[in-house]
């Protein structure tokens, strides 16, 4: 499955983990902590972990904000930007924080114009499903190109 994305590309990895984060504010954290890559080795990967879960569930709730609050924005081009930063420095993070914006932005316009229940829930959970398929793949083609093909 992950043969099929090229990633051995900083910048390529960046814009698909700025993708994924756009969509869900934990993925990168979580493709960075699945993969022990630093920061987020050893015990600090169950931080990812559980804010990776519960914001899974968190976001199928009625009451949770729009992803354009100062909060869900901002969460999203942070971790974003910092899973860009470490890939590729400043390009990097720059490159992963724009895709976030426009993750978010082109989500957050397909859900609205879903106006069915199970619809969106099922819209959310296929942007689930591509959020961390992006990130995961960012993040393990990126080590797998960087270690010369071995994992």
């Amino acid at each position: 499955m992950y043969a099929l994305v090229v990633t051995d590309q900083p910048l390529v990895s960046a814009v698909m983990l700025g993708l994924g984060g756009g969509m869900r504010s934990f993925a990168p954290a979580v493709a960075f902590a699945v993969n022990g890559r630093r920061p987020l080795a050893g015990p600090g990967r169950f931080l990812a972990f559980a804010g990776g879960a519960g914001e899974l569930i968190v976001d199928k709730l009625p009451q949770t904000p729009s992803r354009w609050s100062l909060q869900g924005v901002g969460g999203r081009v942070v971790i974003s930007g910092a899973a860009g930063w470490g890939l590729d420095r400043w390009r990097g993070a720059g490159i992963a924080a724009l895709a976030a914006v426009a993750a978010a932005y082109a989500g957050s316009h397909l859900r609205i114009a879903i106006h069915d229940e199970p619809l969106q829930l099922a819209a959310a959970v296929m942007e689930d499903t591509l959020s961390y398929g992006l990130v995961l793949a960012a993040v393990r083609g990126h080590a797998e190109g960087t270690r010369g093909g071995s994992t």
